[in-house]
């Protein structure tokens, strides 16, 4: 499997749950939330040894950027609590959950963000 395939299986998950996403390598030059922006995390690609020296599998993660429109305080915190349990209920089979940052402002253009990262890895052989 390569990155692409992994990103776009990811990618996929969200879409059909209903979540908005765009998997650019950084944050659009227009970002219209709630969105999830996929991007490398770090570690991006970390070598795995399980024994099996014929097919070698490496740990890819990725840094899930949920973003919330910052209008309401109360309402834009409820909305990014639920875009990012939202992504946690609706990961692929085989990607697991790691750190999810707290909420944050960001300042994009003139708008101002609320944003949540959440990392997430998966195991995979590459092709």
């Amino acid at each position: 499997m390569n990155l692409s395939s992994l990103r776009s299986t990811l990618a996929t998950a969200l879409t059909d749950a209903g979540i908005d996403y765009s998997t650019t390598a950084y944050p659009p030059p227009v970002v219209i939330p709630p969105t999830v922006v996929i991007v490398p995390g770090n570690p991006w690609i970390a070598p795995v040894t399980l024994g099996r020296p014929a097919s070698p599998q490496v740990q890819v993660t990725f840094r899930l950027t949920c973003v919330v429109a910052n209008l309401d305080n109360q309402g834009a915190l409820d909305q990014l609590e639920s875009l990012v349990f939202g992504v946690l209920t609706n990961l692929p089979r085989g990607w697991e959950v790691g750190d999810v940052s707290p909420p944050s402002v960001e300042t994009i253009g003139p708008s101002d963000l609320l944003v949540s990262d959440v990392q997430v890895t998966t195991l995979a052989t590459p092709s």
